[in-house]
């Protein structure tokens, strides 16, 4: 599903810094051909049961599938009815087993998750290492895209790919008597560079990123030395048991205001940082799925999970109505959608869409930085 569009020859066909300039073109995922995965060193942190070790990987149900891609269509259509050019993904068999010379997992996740796999700054495509065994040829999903705006002058470059062997992941690894921390428990070890590009988070030359579960700081020093001294790459840290990825933690809305997770405080000079340059901080309130049942790959927090069309304009689900009022008081035009059917697969709209091209360009929005 794509629609008609022509880029100008003066504009960049890749061109995006921030989450909140004038989207023109987006990635938006698929659920066909989910599956669960089987168990792996990377599920470690959330595991409880030591039995589920064992675990093995299942195709997803496709009446599941068939009401996740039902949603995922309907927004797709609503961007593209706005005039906002908007691809796909290509279909894949996410039952298809992981095999290298390192490890092997039958199932992996489907192409609902654009956000984690690519990395868009400026003119540039990156393709994340990923940090799961199981999502490790997630990007051939988005190849023939990527080529298409390689072809139409963008830059394309994928990060070094890691083995994923044993000696990534830290040895019989678990959050039962110790939380997560990225300096004195961490999930990963330094061995290989290793990140998710959804453990990034852009605001113009600055970009905050969060050593989790997935993501560690060899991969976000590739990354700083990739972009090179035109952006500052910002460690945060924030008090979670197991972080994976930033969009539930610290969401930037427009420039100046910036939403934080109050059951994840931040543990270092984020916060003070943001205050010093002036940004407005506003509470997050929890999601609505605290009281009605949610799947487990996602948490309460699902809510802060949105997706800006421009500064005035975000895409918010449905039923999340505390989280709409907020927005509104905060002057927000929200569009509500429905999107519980997607949850399960990985994410809500920020995790679902790769803005491609936004209409604005690189600015600084840290002012005592720039010295």
């Amino acid at each position: 599903m794509t629609s008609t569009g022509q880029v100008g020859s003066q504009q960049p066909v890749v061109n995006s810094y921030n989450g909140w300039d004038p989207l023109e073109e987006v990635i938006v995922g698929n659920a066909y051909g989910a599956a669960k995965a089987g168990f792996e060193p990377a599920f470690n942190p959330y595991l409880r049961d030591p039995s589920a070790r064992t675990r093995e990987g299942y195709p997803r149900a496709e009446k599941d599938i068939e009401a996740a891609q039902a949603q995922l269509d309907n927004f797709a259509k609503v961007m593209q009815d706005r005039g906002i050019t908007v691809h796909r993904p290509t279909r894949t068999d996410y039952w298809t087993p992981v095999k290298t010379p390192d490890f092997e997992v039958k199932g992996q996740n489907a192409s609902a998750c654009p956000r984690d796999v690519l990395l868009v700054v400026g003119d540039q495509i990156i393709e994340a290492t990923m940090g799961q065994r199981v999502r490790f040829f997630e990007y051939l999903a988005y190849r023939e895209l990527v080529k298409d705006y390689f072809n139409r002058g963008a830059r394309w470059v994928a990060a070094p790919k890691p083995s994923m062997s044993d000696a990534m992941y830290t040895k019989d690894y678990s959050t039962i008597e110790l939380p997560f921390d990225a300096d004195t428990h961490p999930a990963l070890t330094e061995f290989e560079p290793c990140f998710d590009a959804a453990s990034f988070s852009r605001i113009g030359r600055d970009i905050f990123y969060q050593p989790d579960i997935v993501t560690n700081d060899f991969g976000a020093r590739w990354l700083a030395r990739q972009l090179g001294p035109e952006f500052r790459i910002h460690r945060a840290r924030f008090k979670d048991p197991h972080p994976q990825h930033i969009d539930a933690t610290m969401v930037p809305l427009r420039p100046g205001l910036v939403m934080m997770n109050p059951e994840r405080p931040a543990v270092d000079d984020t916060v003070r940082l943001f205050k010093d340059n002036g940004w407005e901080i506003v509470d997050a309130v929890p999601s609505v799925t605290d009281t009605i049942p949610r799947p487990d790959e996602v948490s309460n927090w699902i809510s802060m999970n949105m997706f800006n069309l421009d500064e005035q304009t975000i895409i918010c689900e449905e039923q999340e109505e505390p989280m709409i009022k907020l927005l509104e008081t905060l002057g927000f035009s929200v569009i509500a959608l429905p999107f519980r059917d997607v949850y399960s697969f990985g994410g809500s709209f920020h995790c679902c869409t790769l803005d491609v091209r936004r209409r604005g360009g690189l600015r600084s929005y840290f002012p005592k930085l720039d010295g």
